[in-house]
Formats: C-alpha cells, sequence, structure tokens
C-alpha cells in the first residue's frame, strides 16, 4: 500500500472546504464552542474533575495523562505549581495544542479576518509523540518519580 503521508507534507484545513461551511453553522459553533467552555471552566473552579484512570486502575501504572484532570482544576484556582507537579506534559503540549485550537476556532468562525491556517509539520507530530511515548515509560520508572502525578 501507498504510503500517503510524504515527508513535510503539512496538516491543514483546505480553503476550498473552509469556504464552503454554512454562515449557520458558523455561528452554531461560534456561540456554542464559548458556552461550553465557560461551563466547563465554572464546573472545574467549583466542582473539580473527578477522573478514575482505567489504564492506571488496570496495570497499576501511570499514562501520559494521569494528572491533568488536577493540573486543570490547580491551574483554574491559581496555582502554578501544584499544576506543573500534577503533569507536566500539559504545560508542554496542552498549552500550545490550545493556541493552535483557539487560532484554528477563529479562522473557522470568523474568515474574515483572514488568518492563515496553522501548518504542523510532519516531524513535529513525530516529536510531540516521541514526547508523549518517552514521558510515558519514563514517569513509571522509580528514577523518574518526579514526573509521576503529585497529589
Amino acid at each position: 500500500m501507498e504510503n500517503r503521508f510524504r515527508a513535510g507534507q503539512r496538516v491543514m484545513i483546505r480553503e476550498k472546504k473552509l469556504k464552503e461551511i454554512k454562515p449557520w453553522l458558523r455561528w452554531c459553533i461560534g456561540l456554542c464552542l464559548p458556552l461550553l467552555a465557560i461551563l466547563a471552566f465554572i464546573y472545574i473552579k467549583w466542582v473539580g474533575i473527578g477522573m478514575i484512570c482505567l489504564f492506571y486502575e488496570l496495570t497499576g501504572l501511570y499514562c501520559p495523562g494521569c494528572g491533568s484532570g488536577r493540573a486543570v482544576t490547580a491551574l483554574l484556582q491559581g496555582k502554578v505549581g501544584t499544576a506543573f507537579s500534577a503533569n507536566i506534559l500539559l504545560f508542554l503540549l496542552g498549552i500550545p495544542s490550545a493556541a493552535v485550537f483557539i487560532h484554528e476556532y477563529l479562522r473557522l468562525v470568523f474568515p474574515k479576518l483572514g488568518l492563515r491556517p496553522v501548518y504542523i509539520p510532519q516531524w513535529a507530530v513525530r516529536l510531540c509523540l516521541g514526547l508523549i511515548l518517552a514521558f510515558w515509560v519514563l514517569r513509571n520508572i522509580p528514577a523518574f518519580s518526579f514526573l509521576a502525578p503529585a497529589g
């Protein structure tokens, strides 16, 4: 089977398809996503995230996402140090990913802003996947216990 992705190929939403999106759908996306974000913010701020990691429950090992719920809750409460110790990967990959998501959201909902698409080179995707895999393995080795979620 032929490799569909060549080296250096970029990931993006095609401009032609972006122009085909109906205005009412843009309005729905434009209103619903911020509303959901506000509701999630309120819920997390007051209730917190009480997620149980199924991978941890079954294996006793930490997954790359273990501690993310505590990290988000701590961030919303202004406790950056606690959030950093709960899951450092959230800072390394989550914040840049959120910036790209917000940029693409603005590009989709407000096409007249003229924002260019974010291009993510294939090497960057591979680097991120390698970082996640290395983080997953290292946080389960006793010598790297500082990577394990605190709390």
